[in-house]
């Protein structure tokens, strides 16, 4: 059904907070917060909105940064210091906030109680989780500050220190600090990969850089837009809901009311504490590789999807016909093809055996592209925004993988972080439905050998050009450790939502 609402635009822009765009800080620390009552939360966000960030200035400052390093200049010399708010349910409720009841059981149940249908069994159980998160628990509230140095970050702690003060809301310490990986490694998650490649465009607010990447429907990622579907965003669809099938047996009930007012151009947010097993993956490499003909970088490259440098496994325009990107990482030919119009431009559709790309790797998993996709289902329908950034102290040569308690200085992986309209169609369908389905894209191919949760041992089927496919039996090296569903309020609902302390 074609919707009525209107399309994003600059206004909107101004009234989302920045953290949708992207921060792209080489620091950032997440400050865990509960309130003492409902008046401590309305006067600590009515404090708090004044520095919150929107989208407009975020943008800005990214294009400006961008254009200042690509003519060769020092980006340290422009900085800044942003800060955005999420509030879980229990915060929301904590605020009387109005009309709770029309927002989604996803978000009202939260990460905990969905840990099941997500995975989080074993080693990821909540029964496992570290403060804040123990035994499933939520904060009130999280804030985020982003800046570009370490000093940055502690002026915006202060800032944050003394509206704690004011409030009488009350910091669950300690807080937690993500960051950049050092120089040579910056822009890679723990395990060695570039990340962050292939985000999508948001239609009508931002477009991605790089060629062929996917601009999508604002509806998947803003309250009170059309989505892929042609449906609004935290109304409920005309269309009648889906039936269980295998693909999807349990597909999420729809909304019952229209989300309140207040909630348009906000976000839900996804946040989970990911622990990496550095040791225990680069092992499984370096062990099974040899038997394989393949490198250990070849097998790493296999099992994420893409090799260490971002570059594709599949072909992309104008690459030598002489490269056999599935092989070697085309990069080392040609630096070209990590450029933006190169480095997001393929899809999988001459690689339907996974040859190049196996159907169960990472990044296939979580975005199947322009695959054919069961019930007539569609990858732009479950697309998030991720804005995580890396956590702990980078893997040191010879340090052995965890083993059920892994050592304080061995703690390290991603503060996960993503955006989206719905969780459930969002973030729970690509974990649940994908990464932790074996069946998924085809009978046998396997789990997601990085991020799935709820298989141990997993299987990942490697096909091999010319022979018999591989089965390989994997350990789990990703685990969650703490996590909820938050949401991200507009800045007009923040004002909403602190107005009773302004009376």
């Amino acid at each position: 059904m074609a919707s009525t609402a209107g399309s994003p635009n600059a206004e909107t822009l101004r009234d989302v907070q920045g953290g949708l765009i992207g921060f792209n800080k080489d620091f950032q620390r997440l400050v865990f917060v509960n309130f003492a009552d409902k008046a401590s939360g309305e006067y600590f966000v009515r404090l708090l909105r004044p520095f919150v960030v929107n989208g407009e200035r975020v943008l800005e400052f990214n294009r400006l940064y961008k254009g200042i390093t690509s003519d060769g200049l020092p980006g340290h010399d422009i900085q800044s210091i942003w800060i955005n708010l999420w509030l879980s349910f229990p915060g929301l409720q904590m605020l009387d906030a109005p009309s709770l009841d029309a927002f989604p059981e996803d978000f009202k149940q939260g990460m905990a109680a969905r840990a099941s249908l997500i995975g989080d069994q074993g080693r990821s159980a909540p029964d496992r989780w570290q403060s804040p998160f123990e035994n499933g628990a939520l904060p009130h509230a999280i804030v985020v500050i982003a800046a570009d140095t370490n000093a940055g970050i502690g002026q915006g702690y202060a800032d944050v220190a003394g509206i704690l003060s004011a409030s009488g809301a009350s910091e669950l310490l300690p807080p937690q600090d993500g960051h950049t990986r050092p120089l040579g490694f910056r822009g890679r998650e723990q395990f060695g990969f570039k990340d962050g490649i292939s985000q999508p465009g948001i239609k009508g607010l931002t477009v991605s850089s790089k060629s062929k990447t996917d601009v999508v429907a604002a509806g998947e990622f803003l309250i009170g837009y059309p989505n892929e579907d042609g449906d609004v965003s935290g109304q409920p669809s005309p269309t009648p809901p889906p039936q269980p099938t295998p693909y999807n047996p349990t597909p999420p009930p729809p909304l019952q009311a229209q989300l309140p007012g207040w909630a348009t151009n906000g976000t839900f947010v996804v946040y989970r504490r990911l622990q990496q097993d550095v040791g225990a993956f680069i092992k499984f490499k370096q062990e099974r590789a040899g038997a394989l003909n393949l490198t250990p970088d070849t097998l790493g490259a296999k099992l994420l999807g893409r090799w260490p440098s971002g570059a594709p496994m599949e072909h992309v325009p104008g690459e030598g016909k002489d490269i056999d990107p599935a092989q070697s990482d085309p990069s080392e030919h040609d630096q070209a093809v990590l450029n933006d119009d190169h480095i997001n431009n393929f899809n999988y559709d001459e690689d339907h055996d996974g040859t190049n790309v196996p159907r169960a790797a990472h990044v296939r998993k979580s975005n199947p592209r322009s695959i054919q996709l069961p019930d007539g289902d569609r990858s732009n329908r479950h697309r998030i925004l991720r804005r995580g950034i890396p956590y702990g102290d980078d893997f040191v040569e010879g340090e052995p993988p965890y083993g059920e308690q892994p050592q304080p200085a061995q703690d390290r992986g991603l503060l996960f972080v993503c955006f989206q309209a719905s969780i459930a169609r969002g973030f729970e369908f690509v974990q649940g439905r994908w990464a932790n389905a074996p069946g998924f894209q085809e009978p046998g191919d396997g789990e997601d050998p990085i991020i799935s949760q709820d298989n141990d041992p997993r299987v990942f089927r490697l096909p091999r050009a010319g022979a018999t496919a591989t089965e390989l039996s994997i350990a789990q090296w990703v685990f969650t450790m703490g996590g909820g569903y938050f949401f991200a309020p507009s800045l007009t609902g923040l004002r909403v939502l602190s107005v009773a302390a302004a009376g």
